[in-house]
């Protein structure tokens, strides 16, 4: 399999084609990639997804994808690296725009296609990403404060949709979404993610808020805040070069050796293992 290497903090990249012009590779950078219009199917990781006009995806580095065009079909490409945020942005680790760009990504992992439930939350992306082309087009310049905050309105009505469960009753929509909004925004805070604290929160007893959760997400809460937490551990592992002891930190375990008994608890091997590897 072939693999893109990019070395810039941010490419960006509009066109239409007919047939897709690269083979299955995957990269080194994150990719957003948005369809405004065509149809056809994204190999991505070895599934594949029919797309239409409005489709978005984000991808991992790891992922690998290419696709298979059945109509004439036309890209916008947002690739870009995890310097962009923090060297671009000048934005520290803690900032609550590189903690949404975590919880987009762990997200995505977990999110039935379509993400977009909204055909106007679509046509808004449509729009955003069209300036952000613009302006790249006319500048092409990788440290843009202007394309860096059109990228940020484009990623915030991505993370709204993601809070939406497409079967569940509206009032139930409405108080999960809540919920996994709060945990998502509090996970780097072990006391603000107990169910005790949550059940008082949102107006449950302890075992109604289990049950609860347990029938709208089909996971156990315990597991569910678990595995979102391993998740942003492995990409600061993958994509970071934060050390064990700040990444350890920032998610809220009191030591390293905690740190390393939870994530060796699910995947067999250490924090430093796995980054090696």
């Amino acid at each position: 399999m072939q693999r893109y290497v990019q070395h810039e903090f941010l490419k960006v990249s509009h066109f239409t084609c007919v047939e897709w012009p690269h083979p299955l590779h995957n990269h080194n950078h994150f990719e957003l990639i948005f369809i405004h219009q065509g149809s056809g199917y994204h190999c991505l990781s070895g599934i594949k997804y029919p797309y239409n006009g409005g489709a978005v995806f984000l991808l991992h580095p790891a992922d690998y994808h290419s696709f298979e065009i059945g109509t004439p079909t036309t890209f916008t490409f947002i690739k870009f690296t995890s310097a962009y945020i923090t060297q671009v942005g000048h934005l520290p680790p803690e900032h609550h725009w590189n903690r949404h760009m975590d919880e987009l990504l762990v997200c995505s992992r977990r999110q039935q296609l379509p993400i977009l439930r909204s055909p106007t939350d679509a046509d808004k992306i449509d729009s955003l990403l069209r300036l952000l082309v613009a302006e790249w087009k006319e500048r092409a310049n990788e440290t843009s404060e202007t394309i860096f905050f059109l990228l940020q309105s484009v990623m915030s009505i991505i993370r709204r949709n993601m809070h939406e469960p497409a079967d569940a009753p509206v009032k139930q929509q409405e108080k999960i979404s809540q919920i996994l909004h709060y945990i998502h925004q509090h996970i780097y805070d072990a006391a603000y993610t107990r169910q005790e604290h949550l059940a008082t929160l949102f107006g449950f007893s302890k075992k109604h808020l289990g049950a609860f959760f347990k029938e709208q997400m089909q996971v156990s809460l315990r597991d569910y805040i678990h595995q979102y937490k391993l998740h942003i551990i492995e990409n600061r592992l993958k994509y970071s070069s934060l050390s064990l002891k700040e990444i350890s930190g920032e998610l809220g375990f009191t030591d390293l050796s905690h740190f390393n008994k939870f994530f060796k608890g699910y995947h067999g091997i250490n924090p430093s293992e796995f980054r090696e590897k």
